[in-house]
């Protein structure tokens, strides 16, 4: 494509402890087909060798990008970092991609060609990604995580896949795709794999420093107003290992989710969806109570009196079918 006349995309890339992978995270923007990009790099302190990794490859970022920033500072955490990376940006479109990751070289070119056929109710545009390991080797993932270095008939090689139990919880290739009630009790959106109009961000309030769900949190703002097209091919590649924020923060997504969660409450009530939002509730509130990381009164603070007949009944039924399900297994 020819740089002059396609607009400035801004890749961002958060870095925090990912020593193995960031130089690999940033050469994947180096390598896209696309041309126009600025790249902002964000070291949200590292304690790690991280920083001399990005110094190694500063020169040729200044070579390939039309914009090229780097900064190292102290931790701020993953929102404060997007925010500063958003204040900087001069792009019409903004992706961040995170310093574990990486970026297929068809990636920007294939979201921009996407969102710039489309209308102005579009704010952003995905693909899907495929699951590696920390050798960058290909994974396929069970319904419940359990890792598998050849394919099988019921583990999945790629994210959306595996977030959404093979589109039987949300028809990701269909009309509902990336939609508010889609979304109110299940982030299921590749967070590597997208693309969205820099305005839009900026007019949805940016991210809530301090959540630890900032992705969720802004694609169900967004839904609220605008629509999100899907690409159906791979743009990204997910790396599955050990300090994966799904593993090591699991306690405190649950909670984060939750206040989120508790915010919608007014806005479902507002636009008949109250039910939706029960059904949400209950959907979440189980692995809650179950985690032993989170403290009693956190629990107790996420309890809402006015769902609790809608989880008790929530909670029969999924104790009716495993019990349905065991019995047809022993059969």
């Amino acid at each position: 494509m020819n740089r002059d006349c396609m607009p400035l995309v801004t890749a961002a890339i958060p870095v925090y402890n990912h020593e193995k992978f960031v130089a690999e995270s940033i050469r994947s923007v180096i390598n896209q087909t696309y041309r126009n990009i600025e790249l902002i790099v964000l070291n949200d302190g590292s304690k790690d060798s991280s920083h001399e990794k990005v110094l190694a490859i500063v020169e040729e970022c200044k070579h390939r990008f039309v914009r090229f920033e780097y900064i190292c500072r102290e931790n701020l955490g993953v929102s404060a970092t997007l925010n500063q990376a958003l204040s900087m940006a001069r792009g019409t479109y903004f992706t961040a991609l995170a310093s574990d990751d990486i970026a297929l070289p068809g990636k920007i070119e294939a979201l921009v060609s996407a969102l710039e056929a489309k209308g102005p109710e579009y704010a952003a545009a995905f693909g899907n990604a495929k699951f590696i390991d920390d050798q960058s080797c290909q994974l396929w993932l069970s319904e419940h995580g359990v890792v598998s270095r050849v394919e099988t008939e019921t583990a999945y090689d790629n994210y959306l896949d595996f977030r959404t139990d093979g589109g039987s919880v949300v028809d990701y290739r269909g009309s509902n795709f990336g939609t508010f009630a889609t979304l109110l009790a299940h982030n299921y959106l590749p967070a590597m794999s997208n693309l969205v109009k820099t305005e839009l961000i900026r007019q949805a309030g940016a991210w809530t420093v301090g959540n630890a769900s900032e992705d969720w949190e802004m694609w169900r703002k967004l839904s609220k107003q605008y629509r999100f097209l899907y690409i159906d091919e791979p743009v990204a590649l997910y790396r599955w290992h050990d300090g994966n924020s799904l593993k090591v923060m699991s306690d405190k997504l649950k909670l984060c989710s939750f206040r989120l969660l508790a915010e919608e409450k007014q806005y479902c009530a507002s636009n008949g969806l109250t039910q939706l939002w029960k059904r949400a509730y209950a959907s979440l509130i189980l692995p809650v109570l179950l985690d032993k990381r989170i403290a009693l009164g956190e629990k107790l603070s996420a309890l809402d009196c006015s769902a609790m007949s809608y989880v008790l009944s929530f909670l029969v039924k999924r104790l009716a079918l495993k019990a349905f399900r065991i019995a047809k297994n022993d059969k």
